[in-house]
């Protein structure tokens, strides 16, 4: 039984409604005709936008919350079947410093060194390929001078028992990244 229109798929109803000149409930209503619970998510998207003109972005945002609402899909699932988790959380120190913190953090999760690192101030990131084949990012964007914003993100997840588990993970190792360089 479908619940009712939550902002599971990222976007609040008001936003939602704002920029797609439709509510989740009208989204739902219109899907609920068209029988999309039988609809694989890009038939879902490919229906919003060719036949109801909603933008690409919009029709991506309604589908997961239809599939969401209706048991379909899981949070955090992606169309290929794995789970993707991430923990973000804005920080005041330097963009370098973060990332750097954020590896020595995320190489003792991982037990390797980073795949790749890259330094630019566009572009601070580094990556972990994981014995279970997950991607581990990341990822540090300078928001002032002295405030950066992290995102840890853990895709490629093939089990949904494991989400709840890696957030939490990852929710906590930001946390411990904030107070390493508050303590710095």
């Amino acid at each position: 039984m479908p619940r009712s229109p939550s902002a599971a798929g990222g976007l609040s109803d008001a936003k939602l409604a704002a920029r797609t000149g439709r509510s989740a409930r009208d989204w739902f209503e219109i899907l609920d005709a068209e029988a999309a619970t039988r609809l694989s998510h890009d038939q879902i998207v490919s229906l919003l936008v060719d036949v109801y003109e909603a933008p690409e972005w919009g029709a991506q945002a309604v589908a997961v919350r239809y599939q969401h609402d209706h048991g379909i899909r899981l949070p955090g699932e992606q169309d290929d079947g794995t789970f993707t988790v991430s923990a973000s959380r804005s920080i005041r120190g330097a963009q370098q410093a973060v990332l750097d913190a954020a590896i020595l953090r995320l190489s003792a999760l991982a037990k390797s060194e980073p795949d790749e690192v890259h330094r630019l101030p566009e572009r601070t990131t580094a990556s972990w390929t994981l014995g279970s084949g997950d991607l581990l990012v990341a990822r540090v964007v300078s928001s002032d001078g002295d405030r950066c914003s992290i995102s840890l993100v853990q895709s490629g997840i093939r089990l949904p028992e494991l989400v709840a588990g890696l957030r939490q993970t990852l929710e906590k190792t930001v946390v411990r990244v904030a107070g390493d360089i508050a303590q710095a």
